[in-house]
């Protein structure tokens, strides 16, 4: 099995064991799919908003809406275009119904992150780490929550998984090219899901450059260029300037939003729920740093300046909610395999008891979340499917219905911009944030930001066009006190949603 805590001689890694790294995904998957297993399904567990923007945005496909063209998307188009073979399924059966398909096959996502994580640690570092590397992703609390929802950060993990899987195998001549091309598409793929992958990006080139290997660079990074652009390109071909506005000045100028103290954000990334794995994924850190300048250290190298790199821009975002936690999952848990192998290095030269104690330890610090992720099984939120039933009983399908949160129309058969010429508010939140930069001001929060009449420009016109609103809390919070009365004066509460007022004229095609 080679000595623990140094870098396995890859070619004998295709004699390494699968079956623990696939018991650990199949309870990967279990603890994914446990809290679909209630009253009312996928639909019961808590929606975020962002799984509303997403699954739309993939939905709307199928019915020629493109995002950037035909509404605002302040994210790439790889998301939209990776569950847009699924969300198809919006045509021909109910839109909750596909929406919930969707979600039963996220966690499928999660269990091969898991399954991958061990095993380029098991190729690296040997099976126990392997292990480690695989139970810490398993388990790790953020990935298990996005891992149950239409999230970037199930398909962003699998996808940078997956290129460095492909990179770090051993190949020669042909065979070596081919794989650095293949890993430059999977990066490419990533990028196109979000932007910060680009730290995956920039780690490649660190991994390589300190031992000279530039020949591998360009070809890596070269293959990530071009598919990039063939990803990318007819989008921007489309609308150039939407492409722009969406996925570069508003990231870059957005109000900020979220947990805005650098040092919670800290705390959050190290120790809420996961301070065990964050210990001994530190503890892998560090000896990749040691181990740094060593020519077979590549591994190190790659997962120590990836975690770095994705720690410094979750510390400088504009915006930051604890769910991106998520993309720290593969590095955190590679390096906690690799921390997990050195203390085992240590405790094997030592005494047995302590070789025991060191493993109890370590076993403690992974499995430490298993409680807390066996509740989250059991949330359940089915104010989701009450609303789903009001807009079904209440908004005709030929009606414009405009919800704050599309998840809340689509728990009620209803995409937004279908049936096509009613307002496509696939992301109300990001467009009224993005009319904020218009402004000659700029604001210290989001919720700043929604109290200046810069933010109700492009909102209002689109409200006029609709026959039905569900406001709910966002919408209370997105819309100015002059936008609220305008509310009022034309549409009648009627439980959760709002009816245009008998007589009100509504403006069908776009102003």
């Amino acid at each position: 099995m080679g000595t623990p805590g140094r870098s396995k001689p890859l070619s004998r890694a295709s004699g390494l064991p699968w079956w623990p790294l696939l018991l650990i995904a199949v309870a990967a998957w279990g603890l994914r799919v446990a809290g679909f297993l209630h009253r009312h399904g996928a639909l019961g567990p808590p929606v975020d908003y962002d799984e509303g923007v997403y699954f739309s945005a993939a939905a709307l496909l199928s019915h020629g809406l493109l995002p950037y063209r035909d509404y605002f998307f302040a994210h790439p188009p790889g998301i939209a275009l990776l569950w847009a073979p699924l969300a198809a399924l919006a045509r021909g059966v109910d839109v909750a119904t596909a929406f919930a398909v969707v979600r039963w096959c996220v966690p499928v996502l999660g269990a091969l992150s898991a399954a991958l994580s061990g095993r380029i640690a098991q190729e690296r570092w040997g099976t126990r780490a392997g292990v480690v590397a695989a139970l810490a992703y398993a388990l790790y609390p953020e990935a298990l929550n996005a891992e149950r929802g239409i999230f970037l950060e199930p398909w962003l993990n699998l996808v940078c998984l997956s290129f460095a899987w492909v990179w770090l195998r051993p190949s020669e001549g042909i065979a070596a090219r081919r794989r650095d091309i293949a890993a430059g598409a999977l990066l490419a793929t990533a990028c196109a899901l979000k932007l910060t992958a680009g730290v995956w990006v920039v780690a490649a080139v660190v991994a390589c450059g300190v031992v000279g290997a530039w020949r591998r660079v360009a070809r890596t990074v070269g293959t990530a260029g071009v598919v990039g652009l063939v990803i990318v390109g007819p989008f921007l071909a489309l609308a150039p300037g939407p492409v722009v506005d969406g996925l570069l000045r508003f990231q870059l100028l957005r109000p900020p939003d979220g947990e805005l103290s650098a040092s919670r954000r800290m705390v959050s990334m190290l120790a809420e729920g996961h301070a065990g794995v964050a210990a001994l994924g530190l503890l892998g850190l560090v000896v990749a740093l040691v181990r740094w300048r060593r020519d077979e250290a590549l591994a190190e190298r790659l997962f120590g300046a990836a975690w770095l790199l994705t720690v410094a821009t979750f510390l400088s975002a504009r915006s930051y909610w604890v769910h991106y936690n998520a993309s720290l999952a593969p590095t955190t848990a590679l390096l906690a395999g690799l921390g997990a192998s050195v203390v085992r290095s240590w405790a094997s030269a030592r005494p047995r008891w302590v070789g025991w104690g060191a493993t109890a330890l370590v076993g403690l610090a992974v499995l430490a979340t298993l409680p807390d992720a066996l509740r989250q099984g059991r949330t359940e939120a089915p104010w989701l499917v009450e609303m789903g039933r009001a807009v079904r009983a209440s908004v005709p399908e030929t009606a414009a219905l405009c919800a704050f949160e599309p998840a809340w129309g689509i728990a009620g058969g209803r995409l937004p911009g279908v049936p096509v010429g009613t307002p496509a508010l696939v992301d109300p939140y990001g467009l009224m944030l993005h009319d904020a930069l218009g402004a000659t001001e700029r604001f210290a929060t989001a919720t700043a930001a929604f109290e200046h009449e810069g933010t109700q420009r492009t909102i209002r016109p689109l409200l006029e066009r609709c026959d039905a609103l569900v406001l709910q809390w966002r919408g209370e919070w997105q819309l100015s006190d002059t936008s609220e009365h305008w509310v009022r004066e034309h549409f009648t509460q009627e439980g959760p949603l709002w009816r245009r007022t008998l007589g009100s004229e509504v403006r069908h095609s776009p102003p």
